[in-house]
């Protein structure tokens, strides 16, 4: 008996399309249990506005190659609000009693999304937050309260309270706690004291606190500058290069410059050896200090000593760490008008990026490490006081 041959017949097409249908819905399934598809790699926040009418916007950016950043796909909060980030999440700080620390994701269109929050009563806001790993992180809080909570910054939950009354003093009424770095089982934290708005003591102060045993082991004391003041999204008190030494910046006061000083690699204590008087190294008193490695380094002299607080305007110059000498101001960047909100990130090996609050501008400028040279990356609407890049 003769096998017919086979013979190829045509898919009937309501086949097809319930075949289709079905490899749509598997692969929206498949996308949704591995989590959101996002392209955001940056997170940015600026300001508008001057107090007490501000509004902080945050926003997330798919890349910087772009002229001008809007704020028509940012979130609104309410006065001004510092930004801190810790790999795809961002964690916003606004303004005002009581503190709370916000944590933000994005949706692939780059809209920020509330997650969970801490929120201290008591204290006016948090100052300084410091991330050490997934589970483990610090942040200070001023006003009213003396004290540092350890949190897991993916859950949001806190951990501990560290007491700071074993380093009060009775004749301040104030105590702010700003800048952190850790290094080893160590945390540094800047310390000021204020008496009625005026600082308590011509002197710089860092606290070293034990992580593992929640502890302040001791309080550093140098008489060579004062007011370690600096810290938040685009300001900056601590750096630390690649050898383990941190340097720590203080502003200074009428009785004592401004300048640097230095706890070398398994030290707590200022080394005596080190001093970088940048007052007397820049012509002015400075503010805010930056690191990149291979000699990178950066600050922001404050131009008018007597609009110091009020209005104050900077200009950004390079420094010599090893030497303690200044390399001179950063040709090509107009000055800073009325902030001293001056970050700096480094998110490839060619460039430096860095926020101009100018008088006719508001912008993120370019810094060229191979050259040197500084052009205008993108302009902004607000003043840029923060630029993170996601991981």
């Amino acid at each position: 008996m003769k096998t017919k041959p086979a013979t190829s017949r045509p898919i009937p097409f309501a086949y097809l399309l319930i075949v289709l249908l079905v490899n749509v819905l598997f692969s929206a399934c498949d996308k949704k249990e591995n989590g959101p598809q996002t392209s955001v790699r940056y997170a940015l926040t600026s300001v508008t506005g001057a107090s007490p009418s501000r509004t902080t916007y945050l926003q997330g950016l798919n890349d910087l190659n772009i002229s001008t950043v809007d704020n028509n796909n940012a979130i609104e909060m309410p006065n001004a609000a510092t930004m801190w980030t810790y790999k795809n999440a961002v964690y916003m700080v606004p303004f005002g009693a009581p503190a709370s620390l916000v944590k933000y994701t994005f949706t692939p269109e780059g809209k920020a999304v509330e997650e969970e929050k801490i929120i201290v009563p008591g204290a006016n806001t948090f100052s300084t937050v410091h991330f050490i790993s997934a589970t483990e992180a610090y942040a200070s809080v001023a006003g009213g309260l003396f004290k540092i909570i350890k949190f897991d910054p993916t859950t949001m939950r806190i951990l501990a309270e560290i007491n700071l009354a074993s380093i009060q003093r009775k004749d301040a009424t104030a105590m702010y706690f700003l800048g952190m770095v850790e290094r080893g089982s160590k945390l540094f934290v800047g310390v000021h004291y204020e008496k009625n708005f005026t600082p308590l003591y011509d002197s710089a102060h860092v606290a070293v606190l034990d992580m593992p045993t929640g502890k302040i082991e001791k309080l550093m004391s140098s008489p060579k500058t004062a007011m370690i003041f600096a810290s938040g999204s685009s300001v900056n008190s601590f750096v630390k290069d690649a050898n383990g030494d941190i340097y720590v910046i203080g502003m200074g006061t009428k009785n004592v410059p401004s300048g640097i000083l230095r706890i070398k690699n398994n030290e707590t204590d200022f080394d005596p050896t080190y001093f970088f008087d940048l007052k007397a190294s820049t012509g002015k008193d400075c503010y805010s200090l930056y690191h990149f490695g291979n000699g990178l380094t950066f600050t922001t002299r404050v131009e008018d000593a007597t609009k110091f607080w009020s209005q104050p305007v900077c200009k950004f110059y390079r420094l010599d760490l090893a030497k303690q000498t200044s390399l001179g101001e950063v040709a090509g960047v107009p000055a800073v008008q009325g902030s001293f909100t001056s970050l700096m990130r480094k998110f490839d090996e060619e460039t430096i990026l860095f926020n101009v609050a100018a008088a006719n501008e508001d912008a993120i400028y370019q810094y060229s490490i191979s050259s040197g040279t500084v052009s205008k990356k993108f302009d902004v609407v607000g003043r840029c006081t923060g630029l993170s890049k996601l991981e």
